[in-house]
């Protein structure tokens, strides 16, 4: 007989196939892999406890959320009819949080020493359909790998090796020069120690959500968060291999919480942004969510942009991939032909280079969008960015940012049921793609569906109140207010938009058509002034190329440009040349 059989406590074995034995040596039978994979993730967190969202995500993650929620119920359900059947209640749960009663359960994984774990972490299990499972299955056994450069489990030693044999200061294997970003523990200054799982709840759901930025590598939680917060920042760079670090902390603030999060270099040390954030109540999952969702948008648009400039300062005979992608980003980022132009020039070279990167397939994608946006171009240069986009979804088919793309060329191509489809998924992906969020909202007014468009339009604004492309939500939404009849809103939204890029001559049609349906004809008239100088060579043709579902929307827009008097002779409907916008 085993020692469990003779035990008088749980045994449970996670190396190798999984086991479960109740005292006594009776197997308990768990014949669900979603109910194993619940066991084990209960087992290996701090205090045996994880919120009910934390386990939905991951292991219900490609599902509706109430659906997840219905299917996690279930799952208990059967796994208490299994654990709880002796005196002692291992399962627990309640309204927000899931518990395993780990101090009656002798665990094989912690009595193993450090570096020396026998056999893989669940054996053979797998949830093919749960990209959320694999990355916590595969960060838990990397864990369990020895440092390369730890002596204590290599050769006994307790030292690691010296600096001058081993440079921590060069970036990991794998990240091929890209920047990585590590998240440090955030503190919980609250005073309450019962939410130290929610201080450091929230840098584990920071880590995830970063991680789906593909462009950017993300340190796993079991390196970064082995640091404190007395450790020196350029250290924790160095050994991290990390050029930017993020740390924050949760607190009190007068009737509900804080939190406070800064983005720093770590070579320098000199703070890039910094931000503080109210939460009614943390441990709720999805004002949480929406919380984590909005600071991973903020630190990718200001990496990107340190980036950017880091890039400029390099010489042009220096340029590898990663430098030519960044200074293509850099340019089509300031929205004129001539940038647009040299954008594709760049990231064709990064493709010359690389053919199969990701990144590049993207960025050319993404600049020749704009391209055919600014100049409407017809329908045979939307199918060469569905074909580069298709390319890009196959060369990386966890990057949501492909997947938007081929969005948005099916929304060209008045395909409304395929381009809400691939958007959805591109926000099911990177749940913090801003731009993703706006192109749903715009495909929604193109179909006629104005009140579900706003939605997702408020959502972007919210994620990246600094993203360069604002200008683009700001014009949706003043498109579905005029869809709406809400002329003052119309006005409003067109307003920021043209303050963010005067030149937009979108938002310019949509404020003199609401300002001429309310009867204001003589701000019409200004309106209709500050249009023609800011875009001299707007015609008919400019509305022509939307691709409204129901065509008579141009004929609407048209028609209150025409209520404006005064306006310049056979304007909109004269001919023009092409400009960029």
């Amino acid at each position: 007989m085993t020692a469990a059989a003779h035990s008088e406590r749980y045994a449970l074995r996670l190396l190798g196939p999984f086991e479960f034995t109740a005292p006594g040596g009776r197997r308990i039978e768990i014949t669900s892999k979603k109910g194993i994979a619940v066991v084990a993730m209960l087992a290996l967190s701090r205090d045996g406890a994880r919120t009910r969202g934390w386990l939905q995500d991951r292991l219900w993650g490609s599902r509706r959320k109430a659906e997840a929620a219905g299917s996690l119920r279930r799952e208990l359900s059967n796994l208490r009819k299994l654990l709880n059947v002796d005196a002692a209640e291992l399962l627990l749960s309640d309204r927000d949080r899931v518990c395993l009663r780990t101090d009656l359960i002798d665990i094989d994984l912690f009595a193993a020493r450090p570096g020396r774990a026998v056999g893989e972490l669940l054996e053979g299990l797998e949830i093919p359909s749960e990209r959320g499972f694999g990355e916590w299955l595969r960060e838990q056994r990397g864990a369990l790998v020895p440092p390369a450069n730890d002596i204590s489990a290599v050769a006994g030693g307790g030292t690691t090796l010296p600096t001058h044999i081993v440079d921590t200061s060069a970036p990991p294997v794998g990240f091929a020069g890209r920047p990585a970003i590590a998240v440090l523990p955030f503190a919980n200054a609250t005073g309450d120690e019962t939410l130290d799982y929610v201080a450091e709840g929230i840098g584990e759901e920071l880590i995830v959500g970063l991680s789906r930025i593909r462009w950017l590598p993300v340190i796993s939680r079991n390196s970064s968060f082995s640091f404190s917060e007395s450790d020196d920042r350029k250290l924790i760079g160095q050994r991290l291999g990390a050029q930017y670090l993020v740390d924050g902390r949760l607190y009190r603030a007068y009737q509900s919480y804080g939190v406070s999060a800064s983005l720093a270099e770590a070579v320098t040390g000199y703070s890039l942004w910094s931000r503080r954030f109210t939460l009614q109540s943390p441990a709720a999952r999805d004002e949480l969510e929406q919380f984590v969702n909005e600071l991973v948008a903020q630190l990718e648009s200001r990496i990107e942009h340190a980036e950017q400039i880091r890039i400029r300062g390099k010489r042009q005979d220096r340029l590898g991939v990663s430098d030519l992608i960044w200074r293509g980003r850099w340019h089509l980022n300031r929205l004129t032909r001539a940038d647009s132009e040299m954008a594709q020039k760049l990231f064709a070279e990064a493709l010359a280079l690389d053919p199969d990167s990701p990144e590049a397939l993207i960025q050319a994608t993404a600049a020749l969008a704009w391209s055919i946006w600014a100049g409407r171009q017809p329908q045979d240069q939307i199918l060469r960015m569905r074909k580069l986009a298709q390319q890009a979804m196959l060369a990386d088919p966890d990057d949501g940012r492909g997947f938007m793309l081929a969005g948005i060329a099916e929304m060209w191509l008045r395909h409304p049921l395929e381009a809400k489809g691939l958007l959805k998924q591109a926000i099911a992906l990177t749940p913090s793609l801003a731009l993703a969020h706006a192109q749903l909202g715009g495909c929604f007014n193109l179909a006629g569906q104005p009140d579900q468009a706003i939605v997702h339009l408020k959502t972007a604004l919210r994620l990246s109140s600094n993203d360069p492309n604002i200008f683009y939500s700001l014009g949706e939404l003043a498109l579905a207010y005029t869809q709406l009849g809400q002329w003052p809103d119309a006005i409003e939204h067109a307003t920021l938009a043209l303050a963010r890029r005067p030149a937009y001559w979108y938002a310019h049609v949509l404020k003199v058509n609401a300002l001429a349906r309310i009867g204001q004809l003589d701000a019409a008239r200004l309106a209709c002034d500050e249009f023609v100088a800011a875009t001299p060579h707007f015609s008919k043709r400019f509305l022509d190329w939307l691709p409204f579902v129901d065509r008579t929307w141009i004929d609407h827009l048209v028609g209150g440009l025409k209520m404006v008097p005064g306006r310049p002779q056979d304007w909109p409907e004269r001919d023009s040349q092409e400009t960029a916008a």
